[in-house]
């Protein structure tokens, strides 16, 4: 009862807070549900817990509140009808023992590939924090899906909405969803939903469409020219990994015994990319890493000392140094970048692969300074760890 009392609470506070003071020009707020299917990625889904209960099913539900872009800036035109918002899901699994059901809040973006008076298609990416979780440590090793009581949540889907006046649309489509922690702690198995999604949609005010084609003939403050140009862009990021220690201890005789545990170690780094900005969206450069990764040589060379354990190797073995390709697609101020990389120095017999690839979202507030989360994977499907990092940007003074 106190769950959701307090879940209700967030959701109340969030909406109003969100909607005071508010121009209601192309505000909607959607209620959408869907009964999904839990792909077995993973031992514990499979039915590998106390019960043998397959985990095959989730009942969720979602509530967002957007705003379309209204066509008073000129970057507005670009995305036909992009628009952004906030929004709060929650999960019930078919078996939640030991899972748990969980709660998450999220920030979104969406995109229009058609519009008509009746019918539009839209597409959305999502990324927030989810919780009430029971974790691998609640559960005597069963849950090794979920690792930690904050979980990340991913979701993007694709849905047609129909209009049935001038308020309200009714729509209907499919999400992928995903949970996990970005190895911020291990076992990472993470989770795999994909749904149907069917919703209904008030807007308060009528949606103003903006019409692409109207580009051309927008007028245009030549302060928002576009200029092709080069930038730099440096910052520092901070980051944890979780793994495996695998080490030897003695036992009450004296003899060594193979023993493991789980760890959390912190992680720094300096970043630095060159990027040629050849269109109002797109950006292309080169960018290099210098990081300091205390989890290198964990499980390799580890050591047993009393009540602790640590590893054999020097500092400096703790450092790597890449280089990394970096394309940049931004909206406004909002970038998303792909950045496939190559180690040029690493521990030789660390676990790092030579190629590793990331994947960011970055902010850019006034005066050049920006915040950026991205998360480095090796293998196009295994996590290394989240970065959360602050930096500044130089650019041309006069481009958008």
């Amino acid at each position: 009862m106190i769950k959701k009392v307090f879940i209700l609470g967030i959701i109340v506070f969030i909406f109003v807070f969100s909607l005071r003071g508010q121009n209601l020009n192309n505000i909607g707020i959607s209620l959408t549900g869907g009964y999904g299917w839990v792909a077995p990625i993973n031992d514990f889904v499979r039915g590998i817990n106390p019960d043998n209960e397959k985990i095959k099913s989730m009942t969720n539900f979602s509530l967002r509140l957007t705003k379309q872009v209204d066509g008073s800036e000129y970057w507005h035109y670009l995305y036909n009808g992009f628009y952004y918002g906030a929004g709060l899901f929650h999960g019930q699994f078919n078996y939640s023992k030991h899972l748990g059901n969980p709660f998450a809040v999220y920030g979104l973006i969406g995109f229009n590939f058609f519009n008509t008076k009746v019918f539009s298609l839209k597409s959305e990416l999502a990324l927030g924090v989810s919780g009430i979780w029971q974790t691998y440590s609640d559960n005597y090793r069963y849950n090794v899906a979920v690792s930690s009581p904050v979980e990340t949540y991913i979701h993007a889907d694709l849905e047609g909405y129909f209009s049935i006046n001038q308020h309200w649309q009714v729509n209907l489509g499919a999400s992928f969803i995903h949970f996990s922690n970005g190895n911020l702690r291990q076992p990472n198995k993470g989770i795999n939903i994909l749904t149907p999604a069917l919703g209904v949609t008030y807007i308060p005010q009528q949606i103003v469409h903006i019409n692409r084609k109207l580009l051309e003939n927008n007028p245009r403050d030549t302060k928002e020219m576009f200029k092709p140009h080069w930038q730099s862009q440096y910052n520092i990021y901070f980051a944890q990994k979780g793994m495996y220690v695998f080490y030897e201890k003695p036992d009450n005789s004296g003899a060594m015994q193979e023993d493991t545990a789980r760890g959390v170690y912190p992680i720094v780094g300096l970043q630095a990319r060159c990027l040629r900005k050849f269109a109002i969206n797109h950006a292309l450069g080169l960018g290099f890493d210098l990081t300091y990764n205390e989890s290198i040589g964990k499980n390799e060379e580890t050591y047993y000392y009393p009540n602790n354990y640590k590893d054999n190797i020097s500092k400096s073995q703790h450092l790597t140094f890449s280089t990394f390709l970096s394309y940049e697609y931004n909206i406004h101020r909002l970038s998303f970048m792909l950045e496939p990389g190559i180690y040029i120095y690493r521990y030789k017999d660390s676990y790092l692969p030579q190629v590793f690839e990331r994947i960011n979202i970055r902010y850019q507030f006034n005066y050049g300074i920006f915040a950026q989360l991205g998360i480095r994977a090796y293998d196009f499907r295994k996590a290394d760890y989240l970065e959360f990092g602050l930096g500044y940007r130089f650019k041309h003074k006069n481009s958008l």
